[in-house]
């Protein structure tokens, strides 16, 4: 079946995705070439050779009538082009509101012992939007089914200090559930509701690196699929690449539960919850100083207690918490939060950045200043570094400064929907020079 190459491989960072099709028989191996993230052509020197768990065959599984052999690998290169549009008509039971409902109870379903990574919101279970894949690029019809229609949510956990990786795949399934296949699980159970629950506790190998692997399978009544995997896979620091930690930090058991998830139906009523952040964050090369979650905590307090202080600040209406930034998927040396602002007069979208190390002038910064007259670059008498940009046209403004210690706040604004934006470049400035976000 297409899952267990493809929920792997889907992961990867190349935009050509490499996907292993169907159950792959026992000791087989499959090599090749990985594709160039840019031109899609094969790379010498990074060939992959994959080995699954060998699978037996005939074999019995329990809650299985029948059990079908595995077959013979095949290898699909397709390409997906991200979208971070939410409300797809073609899948009407989907949308930001029940993506936000969806990534608060797939939190609230971890156990009191596992502790979810501190992380973009990328990587902190946040629901993306519906895959939709080129069905012509598989080699049998249905077999994109088990991507088209699918939300995918990921985050890394840590449990008695072992780190591991959750995914969770929903989507609207109106075919009958899949044969059992040997190697794709270990066991089937069915509930009298009827609820349908494959699940596996398995490994696999890209090159030799073993991954340790666990995933309950649920079809639910209503008509929902929920794919839950557990590995323990580490990959808390993209600068330092997949490592593995030796222990899957969720049970077979607590699988089962997040799958299970009743907010995850995709008949299941919304459920108010903040709304989702959009993508923000500024170039950095990732050498700053490590932002954790104890400086990003302090920097949200600053927010807070500046904002509350801050002039006009009472006439206006926020989505969030002015303090509620969170990593970027650019690393740990930057932060950044996306507000929604409204008054009697307009909305208007708040961009905040922290990067925690920044050359005081960067080449982009330059250029933009060389093109730009809007934009004006000074340096104040304790040598740090500002840039200010008013756009009368549209009623944007650009707030930066760059502190002696490197440290740069970003705060932008921009209209919503040809609407006038109900901050001032005065009120942003006000907001970003706050002493109290200096973490030096």
């Amino acid at each position: 079946m297409v899952e267990d190459g493809a929920r792997r491989w889907r992961d990867s960072t190349w935009f050509d995705v490499v996907v292993i099709v169907s159950t792959v028989a026992a000791g087989t191996v499959v090599a090749g070439l990985l594709n160039d993230a840019e031109n899609g052509e094969p790379v010498a020197g990074r060939a992959y050779a994959y080995v699954s768990e060998p699978a037996p065959y005939p074999a019995r599984i329990p809650g299985c009538d029948a059990v079908e052999p595995p077959s013979e690998p095949k290898r699909v290169n397709f390409g997906t082009v991200g979208s971070d549009e939410y409300d797809n008509p073609r899948y009407p039971w989907f949308s930001g509101a029940k993506a936000a409902a969806m990534t608060q109870a797939a939190v609230d379903a971890l156990p009191d012992s596992v502790e979810l990574v501190f992380a973009s919101p990328s990587q902190s279970l946040q629901f993306e939007p519906i895959t939709d894949v080129d069905p012509s690029a598989f080699p049998q019809e249905g077999d994109a089914d088990l991507f088209n229609g699918s939300t995918n949510a990921r985050g890394s956990l840590i449990r008695d200090g072992h780190v591991g990786t959750l995914t969770v795949d929903v989507q609207a399934w109106d075919r009958p559930v899949l044969p059992c296949v040997a190697g794709a699980l270990d066991r089937r159970d069915t509930r009298p509701d009827g609820t349908v629950l494959d699940s596996l506790d398995t490994w696999y190998e890209i090159n030799g690196v073993r991954t340790l692997e666990r995933r309950v399978v649920a079809y639910l009544p209503d008509g929902t699929r929920v794919v839950a995997t557990a590995t323990d896979a580490d990959n808390t620091d993209p600068r330092a690449g997949g490592r593995h930690s030796g222990q899957i930090p969720l049970t077979l058991d607590e699988l089962t539960a997040i799958a299970t998830t009743p907010a995850f139906m995709v008949t299941a009523p919304i459920i108010p919850a903040v709304p989702l952040m959009p993508s923000c964050g500024a170039f950095t090369d990732w050498n700053g100083p490590e932002l954790t979650r104890e400086k990003v905590a302090r920097l949200d307090r600053a927010l807070d207690a500046r904002w509350a202080t801050m002039p006009g600040s009472s006439d206006l209406t926020l989505d969030r918490p002015i303090g509620s930034l969170r990593l970027t998927d650019s690393g740990k040396d930057n932060v950044c939060e996306v507000v929604t602002v409204t008054s009697a007069t307009g909305a208007g979208r708040l961009e905040i950045v922290v990067v925690s190390g920044q050359p005081a002038s960067s080449p982009q910064d330059e250029y933009l200043n060389d093109i730009d007259p809007n934009r004006i670059t000074t340096v104040s008498p304790d040598g740090s570094t500002v840039t200010r940009g008013f756009y009368p046209d549209h009623g944007s403004a650009y707030f930066s400064i760059t502190l002696p210690s490197t440290q740069q706040i970003i705060i932008s604004t921009t209209p919503i929907r040809g609407s006038t934006v109900p901050v001032t470049l005065e009120q942003i400035e006000y907001l970003a020079t706050a002493p109290e976000l200096d973490l030096n």
